[in-house]
């Protein structure tokens, strides 16, 4: 009795003890290993070697570990190794084998899967009872040899059971439940539907009756594209699409209460390499939101990601690794101009303190271009990189240090010949004298002029250059058609120092357009027109501009719409001459104690402009009907010589004065 009591105090000791232990439960476990990678064309070939990859090294699962993955798949193949005879023993070798390299994936605290792969006996012959039998020793060998390891080692019972029905495939994963359970109570096991193991089919299945229990499907989904890369992939019925596929799938994993393991996507690399990184990062975006693992599928071969024989990595790794629903996306890439590119995204989710863009050439690794304010959604890049294809990618750097990727994306940057510039006139436009609108320099597009449509709709003058020139009834040219952002640019040779009245001839049939001039340094105040209540005749708006000697250029800009055309700019010099007693009195202009500019206008002399110019030429301020006396705060003016330039009923008064601070 005393003996016996023993015993059953002993045995409901073992029970208490297995049933208080903390098992890792199929939901902690898939919430810990988010990204995964198979290690595949490795163990589940005829050999090893036999295939496009080496045999496995344990340094793979350094890079596995460094790179920033929880989870590696090894897929092996039993067939080749198990006896065809009772008891269907698997040779000593190979188990060591498989045990070794699952060893170096655990040693790194790495969850490790292994599975049944490419057995296509057991699918082609399901209902020859030895085989079934012989499939069923594989796995009560596998269970007893691995029973002992950690808990993140994971089985995975059957990959594809394409062959199957889904009668077979849902028996077969309850038969071998039952014998890994004999030896691995609580080990989480893998289960996956029938025909190729899409999700279609996982939702399917017969659940076997199991707590810990882990859902499966594989998808490569649009076919062809992801497992042929035909085609192409990114428009927004492709992502919905796909996003219903997770979707539904996350809806069998609350119904049954069964986390899920994408256990293979991918896409092959011959596809067109922007909508390839379209489609890992679609696949990375949608296992995150909905709370799957991914676990993406490296061969070595057409869906390589580690480059083992340089121990490198393809950039996919880091859309795996650093890629999630909230990280920066690249909307758009152009050529602006020539080799310049603007590289256009959106930020994700925000939170970060800044975004790096980084690019490569065909051939380079990536390197950051710039740095950009954390706000920012577009960053233009001069290109030296000609004649090949450019790659871009944008990075958030969070407040923690950690970094969130957009997947890269790549731009073909044309091989440029530069543009010179050339008078159209063969010598520069001199001032004083007409600027016609259509005589704007040779250079082109970027160069001599902008505009936006590419072409010369009206194509009465010029016709080969993209500026849009009318003929007005055979009396002249007009520039039409200008829109906000075009400009022209045109070499003047101003030949004297001095105060200049302009003079811009426009017509329009309605108000309210508006342009800018700049020569050289000096820009001009932005004007607006009036109608002249036709597109012929012409009225002309006159403002002053004081310019230095020499061969400068003119830029028209085109500031605002409606549109209005432009004729001619005409400049004539201001005569300026010291009053005779006969004349008005100029206005003074002088700098008070405080430091104030003052200028003040004797009676009679009404001044109805002021303007300041630093030395260079560059207009700092400006001021239309300024009054009898007029205050200018020097605060925050830079220390230098200023012009200040007074036009009033005397004529033009002109005076130098030194800023001090």
């Amino acid at each position: 009795m005393n003996g016996l009591k023993t015993l059953v105090t002993f045995s409901a000791t073992i029970v208490l003890t297995l049933t208080s232990m903390a098992q890792m439960t199929p939901q902690e476990a898939v919430s810990r290993m988010i990204r995964g990678i198979n290690m595949g064309n490795t163990l589940e070939p005829p050999y090893e070697d036999a295939w496009n990859n080496p045999p496995a090294e344990e340094v793979y699962f350094d890079l596995y570990k460094e790179a920033g993955f929880d989870v590696v798949r090894v897929p092996v193949r039993w067939d080749n190794h198990t006896d065809t005879e009772a008891p269907f023993q698997v040779a000593e070798s190979w188990m060591d084998r498989v045990e070794e390299v699952v060893d170096w994936g655990l040693s790194r605290d790495l969850f490790i899967v292994i599975n049944a792969h490419h057995e296509e006996w057991i699918k082609e012959d399901y209902a020859n009872p030895v085989k079934r039998a012989r499939f069923d020793s594989i796995w009560s060998q596998i269970a007893v040899r691995f029973r002992d390891k950690s808990e993140k080692l994971i089985f995975e019972i059957i990959n594809e059971p394409y062959g199957l029905t889904k009668a077979q495939n849902d028996e077969l994963h309850q038969r071998v439940l039952t014998i890994i359970r004999r030896t691995n109570p609580t080990r989480n096991v893998i289960i996956q539907g029938h025909n190729w193991g899409g999700s279609e089919d996982l939702i399917a299945m017969a659940i076997p009756d199991d707590p810990f229990l882990i859902g499966s499907f594989h998808s490569y989904d649009p076919w062809p594209f992801g497992l042929e890369g035909t085609g192409s992939f990114g428009n927004a019925v492709q992502l919905q699409e796909l996003d219903l596929k997770f979707a539904a799938v996350k809806a069998w994993s609350v119904q049954h209460n069964i986390p899920v393991f994408l256990g293979e996507f991918g896409c092959n690399r011959t596809a067109e390499y922007n909508s390839r990184m379209r489609h890992y990062r679609a696949y990375v975006n949608l296992s995150q939101k909905y709370g799957f693992t991914s676990c993406a599928w490296d061969d070595g071969g057409s869906f390589r990601i580690m480059e083992r024989s340089l121990r490198s990595w393809d950039e996919v790794k880091d859309i795996l690794i650093h890629s999630s629903p909230g990280s920066p996306t690249i909307s758009r890439m152009t050529i602006v101009q020539d080799t310049l590119v603007r590289i256009s995204w959106n930020s994700g989710s925000g939170g970060q303190d800044s975004l790096i863009i980084e690019q490569r050439a065909m051939t380079s690794a990536f390197e950051s271009i710039a740095t950009v304010h954390a706000d920012s959604t577009s960053c233009l890049h001069h290109n030296k990189d000609q004649g090949q294809y450019s790659y871009y990618r944008v990075l958030a750097h969070y407040p923690d240090g950690s970094m969130g990727y957009s997947n890269p994306l790549r731009i073909f940057v044309p091989s440029y010949v530069p543009k010179i510039r050339d008078y159209f006139l063969g010598a520069p436009i001199p001032v004083p004298g007409i600027v016609e609108a259509e005589d704007f320099d040779i250079g082109g597009e970027g160069l001599s002029y902008h505009d936006m449509d590419g072409q010369n709709i009206a194509g009465a003058y010029r016709p080969d250059e993209a500026v849009d020139i009318y003929d007005i009834n055979s009396t002249g040219y007009h520039v039409g058609n200008a829109l906000p952002g075009e400009w022209m640019e045109y070499s003047l040779q101003v030949l004297q120092e001095g105060d200049y009245q302009v003079d811009v001839h426009y017509a329009t049939t309605k108000p309210g357009g508006s342009f800018q001039l700049q020569i050289g340094q000096v820009r001009s105040d932005t004007f607006q027109v009036s109608s002249t209540g036709s597109w012929v005749a012409t009225k002309k708006l006159t403002f002053g501009m004081t310019l230095t000697a020499g061969e400068q250029i003119m830029r028209f800009n085109i500031v605002a719409m409606p549109l209005f055309n432009i004729d001619k700019i005409e400049f004539s010099q201001v005569q300026t001459s010291a009053p005779s007693s006969n004349q008005i009195p100029e206005p003074l202009i002088y700098q008070d104690g405080q430091g104030e500019l003052l200028i003040e206008s004797p009676p009679g002399n009404h001044v109805y402009r002021v303007e300041v110019y630093r030395i260079s030429g560059v207009l700092t301020l400006t001021r239309a009907q300024p009054g009898q006396v007029f205050r200018i705060s020097t605060e925050g003016m830079e220390p230098g010589i200023y012009l200040i330039r007074v036009m009033g009923e005397s004529g033009v008064t002109r005076k130098k004065i030194m800023i001090r601070q």
